[in-house]
Order: C-alpha cells, then structure tokens, then sequence
C-alpha cells in the first residue's frame, strides 16, 4: 500500500514518518520494486518536508507530473 497514486502519471507519493529511519532498506527496496518491476516513479518527502515546505513538495510533484 501506497500513501498516494495517480495511476494515469503511474507516479507514486510517499510520506515518511520517523519509523521510516529503521527501515530505509525495506524502503528501498520496495522503491525499487515499483520503479524496475511496475513502471512507477516514486517520490519520497519526509513529514517535516510536507509540513515545512508544502510548495517546495507540491513543485517537486507538478515537476514529475510534467514529465507524463
């Protein structure tokens, strides 16, 4: 399960809490997974970066989306 998916883009969003930093190569792996074996591009963005600097996330994200 994915945080959030645009199917049409085939990109993924993810965002990482704390946990996250004891399982940076599971996430890894499974970034891997989606982009090699499914076609998906993943984005990562910490909490803090959603709650800090929501339009630095959102141009990362319109940036992948013009790349459809």
């Amino acid at each position: 399960m994915v945080d959030f998916f645009c199917a049409k883009a085939k990109l993924v969003i993810e965002v990482d809490g704390p946990i996250h930093l004891s399982r940076q190569e599971y996430d890894a792996e499974r970034t891997r997974l989606l982009s090699e074996l499914k076609g998906y591009r993943v984005l990562r963005f910490s909490n803090e970066q959603v709650m800090n600097d929501m339009g630095g996330v959102i141009e990362e994200i319109r940036r992948a989306l013009q790349k459809v």
